[in-house]
């Protein structure tokens, strides 16, 4: 067994065991959700290692208490398994998810999605945020040193690529699928690192850790303020050919469609206002949601059994 495998592998059995805790773990908060003086806990994964995100994440918490007329407490997931071990625990109530992590979650049976995020449209060249244009999606991104030779997936072969978890879409996913697709083999052509946060394994690529990194379309702007030439020091090798859904609001099955539909609304009230709005696209860009179709998330299940067999 390869190297890359014998790291891998541990994260992707763990989300594989998920389907087991959904059936054994004891029962949490979400047992209490319609009894309005108990907190709701809503999750989000975070896209950075930014240790002051809980604390960016409170105004949020606040709003939804507000619009909700009951406290709602804020917590982070340590990673994108963790927060779908809490959905099928029942331990949150509410997750604001990526997309293969709510395929998972729901898939177990966990969690519905109530509204999907709408995003501006990245120019890729920048990485700066166009919110005239909203889109339902994006693309997973490879960013490798503008200096470093490499001008084509083909040269990836025998390079080291920074990734994240198994189940992130745009992060592992979407990328590995299609350069299999492209001819290269990711257990022997490549040597892939896992390095948690988006923001970290771009650094990683600055510093020539590695040769590339796996990003959601724009990564780079999260470090132009550290690092105010990294438009120009690191540069987009290859965009996914598929587009992946936005972020998605979540909500434990356990919850019944009352409190559900007061969630989806209060969404839709902090987004329509602009203190609201300011508050999620700080946390998130979101400038707003749309109704979602479990369907929309069909393409991420192909893609996430493509992954799984490679």
């Amino acid at each position: 067994m390869s190297g890359l495998r014998k790291k891998l592998l541990p994260a992707a059995a763990a989300i594989a065991t998920l389907a087991m805790l959904a059936g054994c773990a004891p029962s949490g908060n979400s047992d209490n959700t319609e009894d309005d003086t108990t907190p709701l806990t809503l999750q989000f994964v975070p896209t950075r290692t930014e240790e002051n995100m809980e604390a960016a994440a409170q105004p949020l918490a606040a709003l939804l208490t507000e619009q909700l007329g009951r406290e709602v407490k804020v917590t982070i997931a340590t990673d994108y398994t963790t927060i779908i071990e809490a959905m099928a625990s029942k331990k949150i109530d509410i997750g604001i998810m990526p997309p293969a992590t709510y395929v998972m979650a729901h898939d177990q049976g966990a969690a519905d999605a109530i509204l999907a995020a709408k995003l501006p449209a990245t120019i890729t060249e920048t990485a700066e945020k166009d919110p005239t244009n909203l889109v339902d999606g994006f693309r997973g991104e490879i960013l490798v040193r503008t200096d470093s030779g490499i001008n084509s997936i083909q040269d990836l072969k025998g390079k080291t690529i920074a990734v994240q978890s198994p189940a992130s879409a745009s992060g592992y996913i979407f990328p590995v699928v299609e350069l299999s697709d492209a001819g290269l083999d990711i257990h022997s052509d490549l040597t892939l690192r896992n390095i948690a946060g988006i923001d970290s394994a771009i650094i990683a690529v600055i510093n020539g850790e590695v040769d590339a990194a796996f990003s959601f379309e724009g990564g780079r702007v999260l470090l132009k303020k550290e690092y105010p030439n990294v438009i120009n020091e690191v540069k987009v090798l290859y965009l996914t050919e598929a587009w992946i859904p936005n972020d998605t609001i979540a909500v434990n099955t356990s919850i019944s469609d009352d409190l559900r539909e007061k969630i989806r609304q209060a969404f839709l009230a902090i987004a329509a206002d602009p203190e609201g709005l300011e508050i999620v696209s700080g946390l998130y860009s979101h400038l707003g949601y749309t109704e979602v179709n479990d369907s929309n998330y069909d393409i991420v299940r192909d893609y996430t059994k493509r992954a799984g067999d490679l």
